[in-house]
């Protein structure tokens, strides 16, 4: 049965009245770009005086490729195109501020410009703290919600990178929703996969057998994602849990959009948790055979690679998560300085 509807959702159903009243505008953050599809090559010998080929650019920081339309957008036809989606699935790279201030942006603006009540859907926070937040999130200011929930303390990056997120939810009313596993199922899931789950939770996942072509691919980037040190006996439980952390996140935003008051959800996760063909969307299909192309929307931020005569291409990035069709829209940033992760790892110590 549908729940009551939360405060914030009344909250912002007032204001978004105001606002619309005065009129909302969108701020296009790339204002020069022109709609280009980068796969064709750069042509040295242009004529001086034509037109420059705007198709030779490779992506880069500050630039937004529609994949399905093929061609480069501004940041105000990227909302425009998301209006009215149900679910919009925003991934990032953890440790960059870059993103986090894009997916509050992004946040922002759909939540200012279309018709949909959503709430925000966090990889960040588990299920058994979904109380903690809603009781946090009515009685703390932003800067403190995430000292309160052990944010860091729990290995996420600096809660003031985050924080933007927090406040364009705060600021449009809109709901948190802690979605990710329990960090104390995570062991016993390695060990005996969801045999650990507790028999509420398995029956709300409903987990069916791992195709066998989603576990390929998780063996494989779970592998290379600890510097091929893990032992290979460990991968299948490794993969387990992650297909089990998907279908969390993919349950809790289709339970939220189920209660009073919301119509849809956004989801703020790693790149790799917000996939089409193998992540937390697939499993939105599974808990909602109804739900059309449409009504999902993946937007992966990217860090875009310096430049050179062999510049990656839209497909190059692509297939780095996987597969050329598991993101609609790819949103390049700037990197930032990191270390090797994989020197003086040890696993086990």
């Amino acid at each position: 049965m549908p729940k009551s509807m939360p405060i914030q959702i009344a909250v912002r159903s007032w204001t978004r009245a105001i606002k619309r009243s005065v009129g909302v505008s969108v701020v296009a953050l790339a204002s020069t770009i022109l709609p280009i599809a980068p796969t064709v090559a750069h042509d040295s010998n242009t004529p001086r005086g034509s037109l420059t080929d705007v198709n030779a650019l490779p992506p880069a920081p500050g630039l937004i490729f529609d994949v399905v339309a093929g061609e480069y957008i501004m940041f105000d036809t990227l909302v425009e195109r998301l209006s009215g989606r149900k679910y919009i699935l925003i991934g990032e790279k953890h440790d960059n501020p870059i993103h986090h201030h894009h997916q509050a942006q992004l946040v922002n603006a759909l939540s200012k410009s279309d018709e949909r009540e959503r709430a925000i859907v966090w990889e960040m926070f588990t299920r058994d703290q979904q109380a903690s937040l809603e009781d946090s999130w009515q009685t703390l200011p932003v800067s403190e919600l995430g000292p309160a929930m052990a944010w860091e303390d729990r290995g996420w990056p600096s809660w003031h990178d985050y924080a933007p997120i927090a406040q364009a939810a705060s600021d449009n009313g809109l709901m948190m929703v802690a979605g990710n596993l329990p960090d104390d199922l995570l062991k016993p899931m390695i060990s005996n996969g969801n045999d650990a789950l507790p028999d509420d939770l398995a029956a709300k996942l409903d987990l069916p057998d791992m195709p066998t072509e989603i576990l390929d691919r998780f063996n494989v980037e779970i592998a290379e994602g600890h510097c091929n040190m893990l032992p290979e006996s460990m991968l299948g439980g490794f993969s387990a849990v992650q297909f089990a952390r998907d279908a969390s996140l993919a349950r809790a935003m289709s339970d939220a959009a189920n209660i009073d008051g919301i119509d849809g959800a956004f989801l703020i996760a790693g790149a790799m948790h917000v996939r089409h063909s193998i992540a937390t969307p697939w499993h939105l299909q599974r808990y909602e055979p109804e739900l059309e192309a449409r009504d999902i929307a993946v937007v992966s931020l990217i860090e875009a690679d310096d430049p050179g005569p062999d510049a990656s291409s839209i497909e190059d990035y692509a297939m780095r998560f996987g597969a050329p069709d598991d993101i609609d829209f790819m949103w390049f940033t700037n990197d930032i300085a990191r270390g090797d992760p994989c020197e003086n790892l040890g696993m086990g110590q």
